[in-house]
């Protein structure tokens, strides 16, 4: 279970700071506006080409492989949930990184999912 444990939680660290990544490089893009086909391209061709949305697609890269390892050690009602931790990762690298403001109705949500987490990973399951 310490391998699911620790696969897990650098995915989730992983995917909490690529998201972190893409939203900068979103907001130096700018606001999605225009839904003609050509502006659309045009749009996601600039995403795609934005060095932060390339970081941080490469660091959701690393989530899913280390996602895919875990699924090879143990029942999907295990890994699934475990990916919740990214939840608390990603609120407080956007309170940090991003200046977001989290408002204490949505920790009180987190720390739920979380306290879900914790009862998943004491049931076990590693096969």
């Amino acid at each position: 279970m310490i391998r699911i444990l620790v696969a897990m939680s650098v995915a989730a660290g992983s995917a909490a700071l690529g998201v972190i990544f893409i939203r900068r490089g979103m907001q130096q893009l700018g606001s999605l506006e225009n839904y003609a086909p050509w502006a659309l391209i045009s749009y996601f061709w600039h995403a795609l080409c934005n060095p932060y949305v390339l970081v941080g697609t490469a660091l959701n890269a690393v989530f899913y492989f280390l996602y895919l390892a875990s699924l090879s050690w143990t029942e999907v009602t295990v890994v699934l949930p475990m990916t919740a931790i990214e939840y608390v990762m990603a609120a407080v690298l956007a309170i940090a990184i991003l200046k977001e403001n989290v408002p204490p109705l949505r920790w009180v949500g987190i720390a739920l999912v979380i306290f879900g987490v914790i009862l998943i990973a004491r049931s076990g399951g590693e096969t």
